[in-house]
């Protein structure tokens, strides 16, 4: 003897198989997980462009707390008063005014153009053109 609640929902028959019900099924879901592994990797790249982010930001602070250093230590170093007791200290003495000497400043020198029209020297007779040497 079967149990009662397995004839409930048996039928004697079998429901015909809908072949457009099911590949629609499969597409949707296809569909829909497509879609998932897209969301996840559009959320992973953001998460990894986050740390890249972060890393940069603080290699920034890193080379902005160096600089800052480095712009202390060169204040402290080209201090006039320190550069003068250093000097003393080495037994040098500041310049007497009369062996100071103003140099005006020169002039640009005007650039040399060579034109290529002519060559400065004649062709060497039963030498090629290219083979002369050069004075």
């Amino acid at each position: 003897m079967k149990p009662r609640v397995y004839r409930l929902f048996r039928t004697e028959t079998a429901a015909p198989p809908s072949r457009r019900t099911i590949t629609v099924m499969v597409l949707v879901a296809a569909i829909i997980t497509a879609l998932a592994i897209m969301r996840v990797q559009s959320r992973h790249e953001i998460v990894r462009l986050g740390y890249q982010l972060s890393k940069v930001n603080e290699d920034v602070r890193q080379l902005r707390e160096a600089e800052r250093k480095l712009e202390l230590e060169r204040a402290t170093l080209t201090n006039p008063a320190r550069i003068n007791t250093l000097a003393a200290a080495m037994g040098m003495a500041p310049a007497p005014a009369a062996a100071i000497r103003v140099v005006p400043r020169a002039q640009p020198a005007t650039p040399i153009v060579m034109s290529e029209a002519r060559p400065s020297t004649p062709p060497l007779r039963g030498v090629a053109q290219d083979d002369r040497v050069a004075p």
